[in-house]
């Protein structure tokens, strides 16, 4: 077989455990930087498929970093798992709330780190059979609603020797996504007012509401 036919040949073979895996964390839904779970799951599936282990990624909890081969190029796979609050969902059509404002896991973010768990195993199972130099690494992502997790794995540098990096997002097609996005930024504004007697002296206060 040449290398995307043992890819997809692959694919097929580890399709109930990736589809086993989707519903378990569909099942145990964490906001982010709490997906104990759903990390945890994946990580120990890399770790049995001899990928080295690195948890606690950008000293958070939840992210870590699998890999498997050695030397040039080295790939990386980001994979993510977080649940969105207010979410909680039945496998279901129509909305059906497991538990009403509790998390669950919105547009698709239960695929996310699976499929790309399902992508680091088979790049690692072509590399094998057909002797291909390199590493192959999934990058474990906490938090990826609010654009946090990344951001931190970034800053202490764990992508620094990366020569490419993929990652993907549940859409109702299949294409390659080369529109770009605006950047976020998060911050806090504090708004700061003068107490006054809001009957006797009016004037003389100032609301911090009138600044927000």
């Amino acid at each position: 077989m040449n290398i995307e036919e043992t890819i997809l040949h692959y694919l097929d073979k580890k399709q109930k455990l990736l589809a086993d895996l989707a519903k378990d964390i569909w099942d145990h839904p964490q906001i982010g930087l709490q997906e104990t779970y759903a990390s945890k799951l994946i990580a120990d599936v890399l770790q049995k498929e001899d990928f080295s282990i690195t948890r606690g990624a950008g000293n958070m909890l939840t992210a870590f970093i699998a890999s498997w081969g050695k030397g040039k190029p080295i790939i990386g796979i980001l994979g993510e798992y977080d649940a969105l609050p207010g979410l909680s969902q039945k496998m279901s059509t129509k909305k059906e709330p497991i538990k009403d404002g509790q998390p669950g896991h919105g547009c698709g973010h239960n695929l996310l780190g699976v499929a790309s768990l399902g992508a680091a195993l088979a790049i690692k199972e072509a590399m094998k059979n057909n002797s291909i130099n390199g590493t192959v690494r999934y990058y474990g992502c906490p938090a990826e609603e609010t654009l946090i997790g990344k951001v931190f794995m970034a800053k202490s540098g764990v992508f620094d020797d990366l020569d490419a990096s993929l990652t993907w997002h549940p859409m109702n097609v299949n294409t390659v996504w080369s529109s770009s996005c605006f950047a976020m930024n998060s911050f806090k504004l504090n708004f700061h007012g003068i107490s006054a007697h809001a009957g006797a002296s009016p004037e003389k206060g100032r609301s911090a509401l009138d600044g927000v």
